[in-house]
């Protein structure tokens, strides 16, 4: 791996929502990786195991980065989320919903590697994107 910089760390990181390429994720991100918004993310696999089931439900979702700012060691990323919902997702079956969301995380980079995060996902918007979709 060429000296990236930690922008394009976290650039390389959503690519794996674009691609599926799951083992991009240990290029990435340290074995004991931390998601501060997730407690069940206390590892590299554990954040794998999340990207599957993410794409278990949103098959097709894709990312656009808004923004990216760097400030010493930490990545700010704000960026558009579209998917279909084709599978379960916090108990909901699929519906086959177009929805669309931002999100804003904040990600620690050390020696070219994620170690920390901190995010935000607006889950209450993605459900009711879902459910106005199927009362429709």
């Amino acid at each position: 791996m060429n000296n990236l910089t930690n922008k394009e760390v976290v650039k390389r990181f959503f690519e794996i929502y674009n691609t599926q390429d799951y083992e991009a994720a240990y290029k990435y991100i340290v074995p004991n990786y931390i998601d501060h918004g997730l407690p069940q993310v206390r590892s590299v696999e554990d954040a794998i195991e999340i990207l599957k089931l993410t794409h278990k439900s949103f098959p097709d979702i894709k990312v656009i980065i808004d923004d990216l700012i760097e400030e010493n060691d930490k990545v700010v990323f704000r960026g558009c989320f579209t998917a279909t919902h084709l599978g379960e997702f916090l108990g909901i079956p699929s519906s086959g919903a177009k929805i669309k969301f931002e999100a804003l995380e904040i990600f620690k980079v050390e020696n070219q590697k994620i170690t920390e995060s901190w995010g935000y996902w607006p889950l209450l918007e993605i459900v009711n994107q879902i459910q106005v979709s199927q009362k429709l």
